[in-house]
Parts: structure tokens; C-alpha cells; sequence
């Protein structure tokens, strides 16, 4: 399994964070690791949460995590990028 982080910038208000990890759990994916920060905009957070998975659970992930509301953008970040 590959490692891979994805990088969102989401709504910064209560409940973001439960929906983004409720998603992976559902799935049944671990998450190694999880950082939050604000952005430069008050209102808008900065996630990266990295985790393990072949290319078609990196695919999987991205596409549920943009289906989110309070998801803005995601950018997965593989090994060539890091």
C-alpha cells in the first residue's frame, strides 16, 4: 500500500472535521496522520490527512471528499510530490 496525503481546504465552522473523518471510517480507511491550521480567510481551514491505499482508494477518497459541502478544494499529494 501507497502513502498518500490529501490536502483540502474546507468550511472552518463546527462539524467539518467529524463529517471528513466519519467518511473514512465508513470505508473502513485509516487515517495516519491529520493536521488542521487556518487559512489566510478566517472563514476556510487547511486539512491534510495522510493514509495508505492503492491508486483506486486514492481515486475513491477524492471523489467522496469533493461530494462534501464543506469541502472547497482537495489535492492529493502522492510519493512524487512529497
Amino acid at each position: 500500500m501507497e502513502r498518500f496525503i490529501v490536502e483540502l481546504t474546507v468550511a472552518n465552522h463546527c462539524g467539518v472535521l467529524n463529517r471528513i473523518t466519519g467518511l473514512y471510517a465508513k470505508r473502513k480507511y485509516n487515517i495516519d496522520s491529520l493536521t488542521v491550521h487556518e487559512s489566510s480567510d478566517p472563514a476556510l481551514s487547511v486539512m491534510r490527512i495522510s493514509s495508505r491505499g492503492n491508486a483506486a482508494i486514492q481515486s475513491q477518497m477524492t471523489r467522496q471528499l469533493r461530494k462534501l459541502f464543506d469541502v472547497k478544494t482537495v489535492v492529493l499529494l502522492n510519493n512524487s510530490m512529497l
